[in-house]
C-alpha cells in the first residue's frame, strides 16, 4: 500500500508538470470508458487550475480534471499494492493525482474525490483508481469559490 498526501501549500510550490501537454496512457481505460487507452492532458492558462483530459481515440471525449489541492485543504488516498505495481510507483512523489470535475445544469460544480486519476510522472502510465480509503471520500464533492 502507498499513501499519497497532498495539501494546498505543497501543490502551489511544486508545479503539476512543466509541459503544456502530456500524452497519458491508460492501459485499462477510465471507468466506463475502458476501450479508450490514449489521452492528452492539456494545461491551458485561461482555465487554471483545471486541466483538459482529451481522449485520442474516443471521438471527441474530454474530461475536465483538477488537482485535489484546489478542491480540498488536505487530501490523501491509499493505493492498493496492485495499483502501485501497475503504475510503477516507488515513492508518493512519483504520482500525480487529478480528480474529474462535473458541471451541473444549475451552474454548480462537483468533483469526484472517490475515483481519482493517478499517473506516474516518469512513465506517464495512468489509471483511474478506487483507493482503499474510498469509503471516506465523496463522489460529488462541491467545489466552492
Amino acid at each position: 500500500m502507498l499513501t499519497i498526501e497532498q495539501n494546498r501549500v505543497e501543490e502551489k510550490i511544486i508545479p503539476l508538470f512543466t509541459e503544456t501537454t502530456l500524452d497519458l496512457r491508460f492501459p485499462c481505460g477510465l471507468l466506463g470508458f475502458e476501450q479508450i487507452k490514449n489521452y492528452k492532458l492539456h494545461a491551458f492558462p485561461d482555465i487554471h487550475p483545471f486541466l483538459w483530459l482529451e481522449a485520442q481515440d474516443g471521438d471527441g471525449l474530454c474530461f475536465l480534471v483538477v488537482p485535489p489541492p484546489y478542491v480540498v485543504e488536505a487530501y490523501h488516498i491509499e493505493l492498493s499494492d496492485e495499483d502501485v505495481s501497475f503504475l510503477g510507483l516507488n515513492e508518493p512523489e512519483d504520482a500525480v493525482v487529478m480528480n474529474i470535475a462535473t458541471f451541473h445544469p444549475d451552474g454548480s460544480i462537483t468533483v469526484n474525490l472517490k475515483g481519482p486519476i493517478v499517473h506516474n510522472r516518469h512513465t506517464l502510465v495512468a489509471r483511474q483508481v478506487v483507493p482503499k480509503n474510498a469509503a471516506t471520500l465523496s463522489i460529488k464533492h462541491p467545489l466552492s469559490n
